[in-house]
């Protein structure tokens, strides 16, 4: 169904790939306006995306020829909100409710979804200003298109890029579908993030993981409308799952440091939901006495008395009365046949596998990326083969599996 999509083109040299999401949109039908920020225009013409869209392009607040309410007038006409790609000086004003131009002043006035492209610099990207007002958009129900991770314009190497054409359109295409409901009234269990244990009064041992598929198999959850118990292992740079529009008060977010505490937590939500979906990354060992006191150097060569920690998983399978149980696995070699192993071993009903990185290695699947790939294993019937896309869209295909 052809719908109304809104898009706000803003400085970044990237601007000029937002022509090819223009062109992918109006020849699947969609109606497509385009906003150019006064910067944009530094890098695409109006005429470009005129031609493209067939609709004039529009980027001043006042003027002779434009309605005192012509922000009013697009803000409503718009079935879904584009930024992209969407600068980090645009991302603070969308965050502080700043509107000194069209597109802010649309922004302000528009109930429609917004979704946000981001593009620039690294350490652009990565300042703690820019992740703050990221965070309250997420938080206000804002849809985010992960940048890519590659060279630069500058010739960095990093993560900044615009994320690909066909993630995008493919972000604004769901943006338009009314989600499912088909978890209504279910309520899930979701361990998510690393465990860590200490070493002493200040190290610890922990892993890479960031909780980000766990967050994403939550927002999925919440969308469809469940109720989520989230019991999240901490540590620097974690991800927190942010309820989507029309969620709030379905989700319980529980934060824990050790393999211990999340088994303990997990457990006692355990009697109340229908399903458990453990992607958590749970240490398999701790150290047997941490020291009370901060460790001192020494010359000589020490070793630490490593014990097996608690399996957070199986725990849970073991006290279970009825409820479903997915797993994840991550591995570096024989991924399916070691998932195999894990879904019998622990007596799942799925298994997701997923290879990661080898030490010295990169991966696009695994931790610290926002792309994962892998196979499905299931106690009845075949496996599925899910090829790598964002951690939001497989918890959609996920969810599509399962549900």
């Amino acid at each position: 169904m052809a719908s109304n999509i809104l898009i706000a083109v803003t400085g970044s040299i990237s601007a000029y790939k937002i022509a090819d999401v223009v062109s992918a949109l109006t020849k699947q039908g969609h109606q497509v306006q385009c906003i150019l920020s006064a910067s944009a225009q530094h890098f695409i013409t109006p005429l470009v995306l005129e031609t493209l869209s067939g609709r004039p392009v529009k980027s001043d607040l006042f003027g002779a020829d434009i309605s005192g309410t012509e922000h009013i007038d697009l803000a409503r006409w718009a079935d879904v909100f584009v930024v992209a790609p969407a600068t980090a000086n645009v991302l603070a004003k969308l965050a502080l409710g700043l509107a000194d131009d069209l597109l802010t002043t649309v922004a302000l006035a528009t109930t429609a979804p917004l979704l946000i492209a981001p593009a620039m610099n690294t350490m652009m990207w990565e300042h703690p200003a820019t992740q703050a007002h990221l965070a309250v958009l997420q938080q206000r129900g804002a849809g985010v298109i992960d940048p890519a991770a590659g060279t630069l314009a500058c010739g960095e190497v990093g993560v900044g890029k615009l994320a690909p054409i066909p993630a995008i359109v493919a972000a604004i295409e769901a943006a338009l579908v009314q989600p499912s409901t088909d978890l209504a009234g279910r309520k899930v269990l979701i361990t998510a993030g690393p465990t860590t244990s200490p070493i002493d009064a200040v190290r610890y041992i922990t892993n890479h993981s960031t909780g980000r598929m766990g967050a994403a198999m939550a927002e999925e959850a919440l969308r469809r409308g469940a109720e989520v118990r989230y019991v999240l292992g901490t540590d620097k740079g974690v991800v927190r799952p942010v309820p989507p529009r029309g969620s709030a008060g379905r989700l319980t977010l529980v934060e824990v440091t050790t393999a211990e505490d999340m088994a303990e937590k997990a457990l006692s939500f355990l009697p109340e939901v229908d399903g458990v979906i453990a992607t958590a990354a749970v240490l398999d060992y701790r150290v047997a006495v941490p020291s009370a006191n901060k460790l001192k150097r020494n010359a000589e060569a020490t070793s630490l008395d490593m014990v097996p920690s608690v399996d957070v998983l199986g725990a849970l399978r073991q006290a279970a009365n009825g409820q479903w149980f997915l797993g994840f696995a991550a591995e570096t070699d024989d991924v399916e046949g070691n998932g195999r192993k894990k879904l019998d071993g622990k007596k799942l009903d799925f298994l997701f596998a997923n290879p990661v990185a080898r030490a010295g290695e990169t991966s696009t699947t695994g931790f610290s990326v926002p792309t994962n790939g892998g196979t499905l294993l299931r106690a009845k019937g075949e496996p599925v083969t899910l090829p790598v896309m964002s951690k939001q869209d497989l918890a959609k295909q996920l969810w599509n599996l399962i549900a």
